[in-house]
């Protein structure tokens, strides 16, 4: 499955978990119309999609809380009473990854595991870092790549740079392993600053859709 198919199919999870205490009918007639719509939209492409295609034919649907706003505003007062649910207490794994907390704990433990790789037993926070990033929906394909391996290995590159070269970017010319241990110093903190903003806001949107389903469901 590509990336772009992917992003769509996390698109449905999040907003079959919103419409989870809805009517079982009416729950399958919101999901078959939203899939039927991308299932649409995406022959209507004629190649294989691109994340360009995903984003455009998403933001035609909106975020999966605007879906189920519609939803609802479509149906009669009591039927609409019977209420969208929250998820139940606690939640699953995945929805436990959608939290705010999520980007500063996950990238940070990628970016110091990966500068003290070198002594070894930081490889456990690399680890760690790798599992929340690749199971949270907070990034998608690339992002998770960029995260789980290039963030680490620009990080100890340059510590391994700073600890065994001698210093030489203050204390002598430079030299290619210099020029290196500077790229992977601007890589490593450039893929902190995106992956967080862009975690960052998918945890802001999941946490409104959240408070939406909540809210629905105290009105019910």
């Amino acid at each position: 499955m590509t990336e772009p198919i992917e992003r769509t199919a996390r698109y449905q999870d999040d907003l079959a978990r919103l419409l989870a205490a809805l009517e079982p009918v009416q729950r399958a007639e919101v999901l078959d119309g939203v899939r039927e719509h991308i299932d649409a939209a995406l022959a209507e492409v004629g190649h294989a999609p691109t994340d360009a295609d995903v984003d455009r034919i998403l933001g035609e649907l909106g975020s999966p809380g605007m879906v189920v706003e519609a939803a609802l505003a479509e149906r009669p007062a009591a039927e609409g009473a019977a209420g969208v649910g929250a998820a139940p207490a606690g939640g699953s794994w995945r929805e436990q990854l959608m939290g705010r907390w999520v980007p500063p704990v996950a990238l940070l433990l990628l970016l110091v595991g990966g500068a003290l790789m070198l002594w070894g037993f930081p490889l456990l926070l690399v680890a760690v870092g790798i599992v929340m990033v690749v199971a949270s929906p907070l990034w998608v394909g690339r992002e998770q790549l960029w995260a789980a391996i290039a963030l680490p290995l620009c990080s100890s590159m340059f510590l391994g740079h700073m600890l065994f070269m001698r210093w030489r970017v203050w204390l002598g010319p430079f030299t290619p392993a210099d020029i290196i241990g500077i790229f992977c110093t601007a890589a490593a903190l450039v893929l902190v600053a995106v992956l967080w903003v862009r975690g960052a806001r998918r945890a802001r949107r999941y946490r409104r859709d959240d408070r939406l389903a909540a809210g629905l469901e105290q009105a019910s």
